[in-house]
């Protein structure tokens, strides 16, 4: 009976110890993830500004003008069309490319000039 006891409290802290160093292992990449950007971080961090990203393995090149249009160019084709603020994010209608319609997205600032839409593509903000 002494043994069974002391096999049970040893098997109730094993399982502690696991759970203690799963939080440990996760918490880093819970805490990693960024918030998204508000309509005046868009503002001044996105829009005017050419975004580079690849797309399919082919770098595009997008860019939200100031006057509510948007341009993409990729290695051999474009297209354009206009975008507005969402509640969260940018939505944008392309009307000329090889993706038309309207697709909304988030963004969310990674590092320096890095930033992901909520589509998981990566884009820098080009000097």
């Amino acid at each position: 009976m002494f043994s069974f006891r002391i096999l049970s409290h040893m098997k109730a802290s094993f399982r502690g110890l696991v759970f203690s160093l799963a939080l440990l292992v996760a918490y880093p990449a819970i805490s990693a993830v960024a918030a998204p950007l508000t309509k005046d971080q868009i503002s001044q961090e996105i829009i005017g500004k050419p975004l580079d990203a690849k797309r399919m393995g082919m770098p595009v090149r997008i860019l939200y003008k100031k006057d509510g249009t948007v341009t993409m160019k990729f290695a051999i084709l474009s297209g354009g069309g206009t975008w507005a603020y969402s509640s969260n994010g940018i939505c944008m209608n392309l009307t000329s490319g090889p993706r038309r319609g309207e697709t909304c997205v988030t963004f969310e600032h990674l590092k320096g000039n890095i930033y992901r839409n909520s589509e998981g593509i990566n884009f820098t903000v080009a000097k």
